[in-house]
């Protein structure tokens, strides 16, 4: 007997498949609904075709789940990146080029509050190691490494894998528009489905660094991907400003209306007895700020200049510092 060709015959797979998008449009046409979907990473976003190659880099966006919040004393259970083709001058992300997702025995208890959250266990854990090798062989691919809260993976990269100390840092949770974009909350879930119309499992870290990665190639402002925000916001150079000398009497000033913060000068990271503020954006609005509010005769203080290398951490606070004169 002959049977029809393949094409002509759709899985049971297939069938259910376009009865549940024939289901979603019903739903979606009535107005009273909105369907989300299941993240499915891709392999590859805009094509490459016309593309000019020179252009093209590679940036790493990773993610990190831990035992807790102290890089001195807790430590790295799983560990995921994304290596991504993008271009340089549009922030279009092309294609995947490697992934990587593993666990590490910690040496201690995972916390029950972690295993809640992650869905990590002991079990899963024991005995594992991370593939440095790999690691570092993607580290050196990478001229830019992007987290979803640079502040926290950094500090704990950094102990692990050194080489991440040179490298250039983006965080798309601080450095993206999404204030401009409205989108309510840059949490990763909520931009994952208020603008990728998904949802996924989260606190897990290769998925976590995968749907990052899919939130970066969307439209932000301008019509630009905000991967491109993100690359622009991030090549800014900021400063840190050290009020030195300050009056006594503007120290509320200071701490409660411009966001100082206190060194005694007695660490190693903060070696000047003096209130500070640190990225700081606008250099000549915070000294004219200064002069105008807290100094009541000519002064001078010293600034640091913070690039993407330093950013994240406060290794800044150790350079040679530059002094200027406060308007």
């Amino acid at each position: 007997m002959l049977r029809p060709p393949s094409h002509a015959c759709p899985s049971l797979k297939d069938r259910s498949t376009m009865d549940n998008e024939i289901l979603v449009q019903q739903l979606e046409a009535t107005g009273d609904y909105k369907v989300i979907r299941r993240f499915i990473a891709p392999d590859h976003y805009a094509s490459l075709d016309g593309v000019d190659r020179q252009q093209l880099r590679i940036a790493m966006i990773i993610d990190t789940e831990t035992t807790g919040l102290n890089k001195e004393t807790d430590k790295i259970i799983d560990l995921g990146f994304v290596l991504a083709e993008f271009n340089a001058k549009t922030g279009q992300v092309h294609r995947i080029v490697e992934r990587y997702s593993g666990f590490e025995d910690p040496g201690m208890p995972i916390p029950a509050s972690i295993t809640q959250l992650t869905g990590i266990q002991d079990a899963d854990v024991a005995g594992q190691v991370l593939d440095e090798a790999r690691v570092e062989a993607a580290i050196a691919r990478a001229s830019v490494v992007i987290a979803h809260n640079a502040a926290f993976d950094r500090g704990f990269l950094e102990r692990r894998f050194p080489s991440f100390v040179s490298k250039w840092w983006a965080c798309s949770q601080k450095e993206a528009p999404w204030q401009e974009m409205m989108t309510g909350s840059a949490k990763l879930e909520w931009l994952a489905y208020q603008l990728g119309g998904v949802f996924y499992r989260a606190h897990r870290a290769l998925v976590d660094a995968e749907v990052l990665l899919f939130i970066l190639t969307k439209t932000g402002p301008s019509a630009r991907t905000i991967l491109s925000h993100v690359l622009e916001s991030s090549a800014r150079r900021t400063f840190c400003v050290w009020a030195e000398n300050a009056p006594f009497d503007k120290k509320d000033v200071l701490k409660k209306e411009k966001g100082y913060r206190w060194s005694d000068g007695s660490s190693a990271e903060r070696p000047i007895k003096a209130w500070y503020k640190a990225g700081v954006v606008d250099l000549a609005a915070e000294l004219a700020m200064l002069g105008a509010e807290v100094y009541d005769r000519p002064a001078q203080v010293t600034v640091d200049t913070i690039s993407g290398r330093e950013r994240y951490t406060e290794r800044y606070l150790t350079r040679d510092k530059m002094p200027v004169a406060v308007p």
